[in-house]
């Protein structure tokens, strides 16, 4: 076997793999002949279909096994000899075969090669924070707000700017649905944008079981051609109406928030403000250090990792929308957004990410920064209170699901990063 490897941007790698028909032929020959007692052709007895009849017909399945056994065999080695540190599967793969043998190329990315910039002796601005009356008053206030609750209007109540209403609705074009433009419940509130045009104007006025139509036209600039630019109809219906009630501020409320009255509610407020803000500073300041940190450092972000970051953020915001009752396809919709277009908005956000956790990584190699066992234990522990469990129990159900080793590794991992930001503050100036 031979190899050669050409780097590629972003870095991604072409691995060229050349086998000699000595050592090709076996490899195509066995997995023909399994083929072989499964397969069936007509005209021949199963199991006795000769071989190239059967390479011809299940050429593609073919190929996919002889790829899948190469890469088997031989890329390992590869790998060990150029010392690969690879971050994604093998993508791109063209096998072209002959009589002297067979050659496989394929794509992969690999960890990048890069020179890390300065990150010792950094200089950035530090903010102190102070405590202040009016500040404390803003958070009391923006407690108030946090507990208030949606409560029904009085009868007759027409719906305003600030209202949430629930709504069932339906959109046509030209009489016809489209798809993802129907929900049976929806809470919108109005003023909030969240749907296209003026769908949120025209509920102003309505009743709760009023019945009515929502005139709107989508975006030129649409992700569906089909849709975009167009005139809709939504027939609507208002199940109900909701304002904000915001609970008075005194002894009893504060109780509620376990407190032992206004006077204490103050106070501990005031010093978990303190604190928070205090903490936010603090991030503040190392945040600085790590944007001259990446500002310094070139890097060629592999793709793979970008689109890992988008996916997991993409699995987030659906939670989000499925916890207020909406799934993806719908929210799209009604924001006149396309999922490419939510891509494009996470992707420089995510490379960001990527990098920076490259950079880390780098900084934890080159500094021997590592997670103790008491390190990974202790932090075992915080996660698994977080959920209401002992680390034991934690441990049972992450094994029971064959997740327990990725979920060591990412725990290991994300203190290493952590261990490794606090280098850079240690050792700045």
């Amino acid at each position: 076997m031979k190899h050669e490897i050409k780097k590629l941007e972003k870095s991604a790698l072409e691995v060229t793999i050349t086998l000699t028909k000595e050592e090709f032929n076996p490899i195509e020959g066995a997995i023909l002949a399994k083929a072989q007692k499964t397969v069936e052709i007509p005209g021949f007895r199963k199991g006795h279909a000769p071989l190239d009849q059967i390479k011809a017909k299940f050429a593609k399945e073919t190929e996919d096994e002889v790829c899948d056994e190469i890469v088997k065999r031989y890329f390992g080695e590869v790998i060990k000899a150029e010392e690969l540190r690879p971050v994604s599967p093998l993508y791109n793969g063209k096998l072209t075969s002959g009589e002297e043998g067979a050659t496989l190329v394929v794509n992969v990315d690999i960890f990048p090669e890069f020179e890390l910039g300065q990150y010792k002796g950094l200089e950035a601005e530090k903010v102190e924070f102070q405590m202040t009356d009016e500040k404390l008053e803003e958070e009391i206030q923006n407690i108030i707000k946090r507990k208030s609750t949606l409560t029904d209007c009085e009868e007759g109540h027409k719906a305003e700017m600030g209202d949430t209403v629930e709504l069932s609705f339906e959109g046509f074009i030209d009489g016809v649905p489209f798809e993802g433009g129907k929900a049976d419940t929806h809470m919108l509130q109005l003023g909030s944008h969240s749907f296209i045009d003026t769908f949120e104007d025209q509920l102003v006025g309505y009743v709760v079981g009023q019945e009515g139509e929502v005139n709107v036209t989508f975006p030129e600039q649409y992700h569906s051609q089909e849709l975009a630019g167009k005139p809709a109809v939504f027939k609507v219906k208002v199940k109900a109406i909701k304002f904000d009630k915001t609970p008075e501020l005194n002894d009893e409320f504060a109780k509620s928030l376990n407190f032992e009255s206004v006077e204490d509610m103050r106070a501990k407020t005031r010093e978990a403000v303190e604190k928070r803000e205090t903490e936010n500073a603090k991030n503040q300041y190392r945040g600085a250090l790590l944007k001259k940190v990446v500002e310094g450092t070139e890097i060629e972000i592999p793709r793979s990792l970008v689109y890992r970051e988008v996916e997991g953020r993409l699995a987030e915001l659906e939670q989000q929308l499925m916890a207020q009752g909406m799934d993806l396809k719908s929210y799209l919709a009604m924001t006149g957004m396309s999922q490419e277009d939510v891509f494009n908005q996470l992707a420089p956000m995510s490379e960001s990410k990527v990098k920076m956790d490259i950079i880390l990584d780098k900084i934890a190699e080159i500094e021997k920064i590592e997670a103790t066992e008491d390190e990974v234990k202790a932090k075992m522990e915080d996660i698994a209170k977080m959920y209401g469990m002992t680390a034991e129990t934690l441990k049972e159900e992450l094994t029971k699901n064959k997740n327990y080793e990725n979920f060591e590794i990412n725990v290991k991992n994300e203190i290493v990063l952590n261990k490794a930001i606090d280098f850079i503050v240690a050792n700045a100036k």
